[in-house]
């Protein structure tokens, strides 16, 4: 479950898909991702069709994806989505998929191996992490060079956790005599408690 704000306070505003999320599909803010990915693809691969310089096209289609990569990692952090559930975190990570099956589709001739899959490498890594909550080896190897998590930044992850902590805390109104919610909850606030001194560790060396 995603909760955004009110819709009252979008009432004044001209509806537009960021907002136009109902009782009903407010499961999932993704659902129009879901529509607009697929959408953003297929435009994608008509225009860089119309291009006759190869280089050209492949300097428009890294920009495409990278702008993809970057809206989607913002919609993800934006501030006014408060929360988020794994069941969401899984629906965003197939959108993600299909932009990394686009990018492997070799949309433009000319890359060299894996490039243009590399534009989704942050997100990637971030959903990984998410999808097999890998805390122990993100925390045990950051910092090193050979990290399996070495783009996501301590901050990025704070920022989504505590919004699934968020969820998990509503949740458990009903659950919270069952251990494993109970071990859930308390491994999150753990690793919360975590990522927050590694932010502040950060902040104190630059």
């Amino acid at each position: 479950m995603i909760r955004r704000h009110s819709h009252s306070e979008y009432k004044n505003r001209k509806a537009s898909n960021h907002y136009r999320i109902n009782k009903k599909n407010a499961s999932y803010i993704i659902f129009v991702v879901f529509y607009g990915v697929f959408s953003v693809l297929a435009y994608l691969v008509f225009w860089f069709g119309c291009f006759e310089q190869g280089k050209v096209a492949q300097t428009a289609c890294m920009s495409a994806c990278q702008h993809l990569s970057t809206s989607l990692m913002q919609m993800l952090l934006d501030s006014e989505l408060k929360q988020i559930s794994m069941g969401a975190v899984q629906q965003f990570n197939l959108d993600v998929i299909q932009c990394e099956l686009f990018a492997s589709s070799e949309p433009v001739p000319g890359f060299q191996g894996d490039t243009l899959q590399l534009a989704f490498i942050d997100l990637r890594q971030l959903l990984d992490l998410f999808m097999v909550w890998d805390w122990s080896t993100y925390l045990a190897d950051y910092g090193q060079p050979a990290s399996k998590y070495l783009r996501v930044n301590p901050n990025t992850a704070l920022i989504l956790l505590e919004k699934m902590k968020d969820t998990s805390k509503k949740n458990n109104i009903f659950a919270q005599f069952r251990k494993n919610d109970r071990d859930k909850q308390k491994l999150i606030e753990t690793v919360v408690k975590q990522l927050r001194s590694l932010v502040n560790g950060m902040s104190q060396h630059t």
